[in-house]
């Protein structure tokens, strides 16, 4: 079973559906094509299909597939304004890359919370 807390609601799965792996193939390719811009704009290029991108329409679509894998429990409109921004994306791609690979097993609850740092601990 895995879980996501939105705005103190738990919203629960007791397994991953064939509907939200059909449904990944959108929301992998937009993943895919944030993560190719910006490992180029690390590099200072400027892809020419950059400018085709609308982070928007990407972060949408993520979002979209996100909400079936917990079988559309919640709306987009929630986890754009419950879910914090610093999990958001690691969160998504973390589902998207377990369910591709038929891990699902990893999965537990999201939000995930952030390795801690070794600064972090010793300021805890």
């Amino acid at each position: 079973m895995i879980s996501c807390t939105l705005n103190g609601k738990k919203y629960t799965v007791d397994y991953i559906t064939g509907r939200a792996l059909r449904e990944m193939e959108p929301a992998a390719k937009m993943y895919g094509k944030i993560v190719s811009l910006s490992n180029a704009a690390l590099k200072g290029e400027m892809p020419e299909d950059a400018k085709a991108l609308s982070i928007p329409e990407a972060m949408d679509e993520m979002i979209r597939w996100f909400c079936i894998l917990f079988g559309n429990q919640f709306t987009p409109d929630d986890v754009l304004d419950y879910y914090p921004v610093d999990r958001l994306m690691h969160d998504i791609a973390l589902a998207l890359m377990a369910v591709q690979t038929q891990t699902t097993s990893i999965l537990d609850e999201f939000p995930t919370k952030a390795a801690q740092t070794e600064t972090q601990e010793q300021t805890a």
